[in-house]
């Protein structure tokens, strides 16, 4: 298997990605895929093109098929969860949320995440402290603070709101 090949096919399709071009993405990943089928790496980028362009269900079928194919990095079933609840499958997502935190507990985008689908689902402590659990590992994510700020808020906690709202405001200033 030539990996420089691979990988030169990748970095074309995240240019392609970047540019919006999902469509010569896909196009140049299914070529990668028909000469090397079992590639999980291969079947992990088409997962996230597919998410890009959003087609969730195909998405959820690659980033399945790298799983099965040897995947076991917390990015692959972060993305998973990403995918499923894009495609209004909250529970799965937070398996798959769950599964990526069991391989890294300091995954702190994993937490952010299933703090998001405590959030929709009105579970506001258990989003909170989700959103805590990944602030402690990764204070300088803006998304993170606005998604506390906003939990705070529905739980009447104003100045810890106001904190998290200060914190995000300075984070997406720079």
């Amino acid at each position: 298997m030539n990996y420089n090949d691979l990988e030169a096919g990748f970095l074309e399709a995240d240019n392609f990605m970047q540019l919006g071009d999902y469509r010569s993405a896909l196009k140049l990943l299914l070529k990668y895929k028909k000469k090397h089928p079992g590639d999980s790496l291969v079947s992990f980028n088409l997962g996230v093109v597919y998410f890009k362009a959003g087609k969730f269900v195909k998405s959820i079928y690659s980033l399945e098929e790298a799983v099965r194919q040897g995947a076991d990095e917390p990015e692959v079933f972060n993305q998973l969860g990403l995918a499923c609840d894009r495609n209004g499958d909250i529970e799965g997502a937070r398996a798959y949320y769950k599964k990526a935190l069991e391989i890294d507990p300091d995954y702190a985008m994993a937490w952010n995440n299933m703090g998001v689908t405590y959030f929709l689902k009105h579970d506001f402590l258990s989003a909170k402290f989700n959103f805590e659990k990944a602030l402690e590992l990764n204070d300088s994510d803006p998304d993170t603070w606005y998604n506390l700020r906003d939990t705070c808020t529905e739980l009447g906690l104003a100045d810890e709101a106001e904190e998290a709202d200060i914190k995000y405001r300075e984070l997406v200033r720079h």
